[in-house]
């Protein structure tokens, strides 16, 4: 996964991160404008399933994301954004998910208030240093077969859920069918 973008909400993912803050190169630490083309194929962006556009600026994190399905049409985009009105902008340049900043940081606070266990969860999945919540699309070895005949679990983690469509599957049985377009939601550690 490549991050375009390093900061508060981006900063506990566990990707390759692009931004031009950064004081020096380290490992899954890029410097660079990701708005330059070279600078998102020297991030991989060829071989990256999914990449993230959160600069904090809506019109660089919509022409980031034109660029990326240039270089990579199979990419899924996710796309961070500030504004309600440039939602159909993004999904127009490409994106297959966009989230508005005002949206994640509202939905935190009302789990932590009504949820207070879920919140401790997603606070421990933020903040812990051995386990991450990842999110892949379904790799086409795996359409059409049972979850329990497949070795996800040891190649990637627990899986929690499985988003298809608009349709949210919680704690799916060992029994359930996978389909192509399948977005599989785990744990690892």
């Amino acid at each position: 996964m490549i991050v375009c973008g390093y900061n508060d909400i981006t900063k506990n993912l566990d990707a390759k991160f692009i931004d031009h803050s950064f004081d020096e190169e380290r490992e899954n630490f890029i410097w660079g404008n990701p708005e330059d083309p070279d600078t998102l194929k020297k991030a991989g962006i060829e071989n990256e399933d999914i990449l993230i556009a959160a600069t904090g600026d809506d019109t660089r994190n919509i022409y980031i994301t034109l660029l990326a399905k240039n270089l990579n049409p199979f990419i899924n985009v996710g796309v961070i954004l500030k504004k309600h009105e440039n939602v159909e902008k993004a999904y127009r340049a490409g994106a297959n998910n966009v989230l508005l900043e005002s949206e994640i940081i509202g939905r935190e606070i009302l789990n932590s208030l009504l949820n207070p266990k879920a919140a401790e969860l997603i606070n421990m999945v933020m903040f812990s240093e051995e386990l991450n919540l990842y999110a892949i699309t379904l790799p086409r070895l795996y359409v059409g077969r049972r979850l329990r005949d497949t070795d996800i679990r040891e190649r990637v983690g627990t899986v929690i859920a499985i988003k298809r469509g608009n349709k949210l599957i919680k704690n799916p049985s060992p029994k359930t069918l996978l389909n192509k377009g399948d977005i599989l939601i785990f744990f690892k550690g």
